[in-house]
Parts: structure tokens; sequence; C-alpha cells
């Protein structure tokens, strides 16, 4: 695998630091940490499947853990959850607060077997912080909005509270003891359907509230033998259907997620060079990031880049060397750029397109020289010992927000690079013209990099 020693571009300009980046093929685990769900501008938060996806995305990639129903890496299922993570808050909130309300409501079956005294007071004292940590756990999903983990923590502690109060209800009303069956049943099933939370936090809640269970109502000694294995059986069933089912629904709900990204890769990415397609530019990610450069007056870049005499290429070595070369300034394009940030583009046949944020016409000046200068250097083997050489001319324009304030289209700014792309091409090739954008087409000073 080849490695690239490059100039690490800050934030407005490409000339500071030296970093390793290597140039190589993508891994969508790698990739999917760009993915944003459930809030616009908070990383892993975005409602769609927003980010930038890999050339390739195969099964193995997406591979699931089967006993513990989760993707077996742990990248994707963190991205997975960030997915869910607006269905998982409305459920959490659902779940717990119709739970506390029947939980505390039944302080009047407490009251009816026991009357008004010290142990019904205990009851409803535990009932009431079961209650409280349910409204705690709901707050939950306010003050962190973003954090599945904190949202777990708190399920689990509720489900944790209202087993630990319903043992003291099993201790203080043993003559209730075939009723308290049906209800631990019942409480077995809510956890490990109702309120979301992962499998095997869900399967130790309810399998040691079980086991506690059933020691109790051993303990307190109210049932016959037959009674009490038919009781475990029957528990058991509840426990064993409410995993199996709570089982199958994680698995359905990550392969609905993995069909989701393999299909929205599709839609976006070329499959060739798995650079993001001239759709997904034009519907998608101009817009999007004119209207973050605008709203925080930032510059913003474009960069057209295409293959000088690429037909020749073809004609000469065939239409698999082309692709390969293709391949390989798709690749060299992607590894000098910041990853998560800048995104390239194939814009048609072999012209390529850069978008990048909060980068100055002199960053991305300087940019399209060095990744003129790399493919200079960069050849491709299209067989064995052949390698053909190619070099490739720029047409680059930024726009400065904190200067302009009209509204212009955004093919506007993409028709100046590409203009300025034709002036390099009839310039002699393998050049970089550059233009300032002012919010009209043709105004500014032209510069010619090289």
């Amino acid at each position: 695998m080849r490695q690239w020693r490059l100039a690490s571009r800050p934030r407005n300009v490409y000339q500071k630091y030296a970093v390793d980046v290597t140039f190589g093929e993508i891994k969508l685990w790698q990739v999917l940490l760009q993915w944003a769900v459930f809030a616009h501008d908070v990383p892993g938060t975005d409602e769609t499947l927003g980010g930038t996806l890999p050339p390739t995305v195969n099964d193995a990639v997406f591979r699931i853990a089967r006993w513990r129903a989760e993707f077996a890496d742990r990248t994707i299922e963190s991205h997975f959850n960030r997915h869910q993570l607006r269905h998982t808050r409305s459920q959490v909130r659902l779940a717990l607060l119709f739970c506390a309300a029947f939980y505390v409501a039944f302080t009047i079956t407490d009251v009816l077997a026991l009357g008004f005294g010290r142990e019904a007071l205990i009851l409803l004292a535990g009932r009431v912080v079961v209650a409280v940590s349910a409204l705690v756990s709901c707050a939950f999903t306010y003050w962190y909005p973003h954090s599945i983990r904190r949202i777990w923590l708190g399920a689990s502690i509720t489900e944790i509270l209202g087993m630990a109060t319903f043992a003291l209800v099993v201790l203080f009303r043993p003559h209730d003891t075939p009723w308290h069956a049906m209800s631990i049943s019942i409480m077995a099933l809510v956890v490990y359907l109702y309120i979301p939370n992962r499998l095997l936090y869900a399967l130790a809640i309810g399998v040691i509230s079980t086991v506690v269970f059933v020691a109790l109502v051993v303990w307190l000694d109210r049932l016959t033998g037959p009674e009490l294995l038919t009781m475990s059986m029957l528990l058991l069933l509840s426990n064993g259907f409410g995993c199996m089912a709570a089982h199958r629904y994680a698995l359905i709900r990550r392969e609905e997620f993995r069909v989701h990204a393999v299909l929205k890769n599709l839609s976006e990415r070329d499959a060739l060079t798995g650079c993001h397609n001239r759709r997904y530019l034009q519907q998608e990610l101009l817009n999007m990031e004119l209207s973050r450069a605008r709203r925080f007056k930032l510059s913003l870049a474009v960069v057209i880049c295409d293959i000088d005499h690429f037909k020749a290429v073809n004609d000469t070595h065939g239409h698999a060397a082309g692709d390969a070369v293709l391949v390989t300034f798709a690749n060299l394009l992607r590894s000098l750029t910041r990853d998560g940030v800048d995104s390239v583009i194939r814009y048609g046949g072999e012209e390529f397109l850069i978008v990048l944020p909060e980068t100055d016409l002199d960053g991305a000046v300087h940019l399209a020289e060095r990744m003129r200068g790399a493919l200079i250097g960069a050849g491709t083997e299209v067989a064995p010992g052949r390698v053909v050489g190619v070099t490739a001319s720029f047409g680059v324009t930024a726009v400065n927000f904190a200067h302009v304030e009209q509204r212009f289209a955004q093919e506007l700014l993409v028709d100046q690079a590409d203009r300025l792309l034709y002036t390099a091409k009839s310039s002699g090739r393998n050049n970089v013209q550059a233009l300032q954008f002012h919010g009209s087409p043709g105004a500014g000073e032209r510069r010619k990099a090289a």
C-alpha cells in the first residue's frame, strides 16, 4: 500500500502541518465515522444517512454477531444506534412514562391487600422512587439527546429499581403469588420488547429478576411442588419468547439499516471510482455547503480538474486502462483532501470536482498545485511492465461570504470553475487557473498558478 507524505491543510489554507496519509482503499467503517444522524449540525445526529460512503459496500462490513444481535464492528453499531436515536428517545419516553403511571397506580392493590399501614407505605415509597427514576430517565433524553449510552443507563436503572420494588411486593403479599407470577411475566416482556435497550442488558435484567422471583417463592414456601414447577416453566417460556422476539426485532432493524446504507451508497456514488456523483453534488452537497458558508461568513472553494488527453489513453491502451487511470486519479484526489470535510465528485467522464469548505482561494490553489504535481509522479500500471502517466488541468474558484452578501445560484460558482478549466486547457494544459468569485461570473482578478 503506497503512502504519500502530505501537507495537511488547516481550516482555511493548505500549508502548515505535515502528516502521513495512506493512499489506498477506504473501508466502510472508517467512512461511517462521518455519518450524521438526527441533527443538522451535530456529528452523528442527522435524520438521514448523511455523510460519505466508500467505493464499495459489501455484506462482510455489515456482519452481525448473532448471539448479541449487534453489528460485529463497533463503529457501525454505534452509527446504527445513532440512526435509531430519535425513535429510541420517543419509545423510551412513551414506555417509561406509561409503565411508571401504572406502577404507581398499582398502589391501590397494595392498600386493598395490606391496608393503609407501614408495609403499604414502604411499597408506595418504592413505587414513587421507580416513577421518579422513570422521569429522570426521560429527562436524560432531553439533557443528553445525542447519548445513547445515557438513555440505556436510565432505562436499565429504572427497570432494576422496578424489579427490586416488585421483590418487596412479593415479600409483603405472599398470598398473591399466582398473581405475582403473572406480573413478573408481563414485566419481563416489557423489558425485552417495549423499553429500548441493548439485548444483553435486557436479557440480564429479565433473567436475574425471574431467578430472584423464583427464589423468593421457594423461600416463602407458598406453592406445592407441581405448582412451583408449572410456574417456573411458564416463566421460562415468557423469558424465552421475549428474548427471541427481541433478538429477531434487533436483526430486522439492522437489516433495514444495511439495505438503507447500500441503497444510499448506490444513489450517491460513482460505481467505478467510489467518488460522489453529480446528482449528489447538485441535489444536496453544494447547496448545503453554500448555505453553511453563507450562514457563518466563511470561504468556500470549488476545484474542477480534467485529465489531459484522456481519449488518447483509451485509444492507445484500451478502456480498461482508462478506467484504471480514473481510479488512480480519484484515489489521489481523495488522499490529498480532508477526510469527512472535503468532497470529491466525479463530475463527468474524466472530469472531477472538489468542494472545499472553509478554504480560501490561496488554499485551494495550493491544493490544486499539489494535486497536479502528485499526478505527474503517479503512474498507473495498466499491464505487467507497462505504466501510463497522465497530467491534469485545474480550474479553481472561491467565494468569501464575509465580503459577498448577494445571493446567487449554485451553478454560477461551478460554471466559473468550469470556464477556468477551459482556460487552463486552452493555455497548454497541465496548469492551474484561478479566480476569486464575487457573486457574479467573470468578476475578479484571474490568476495563473502554473
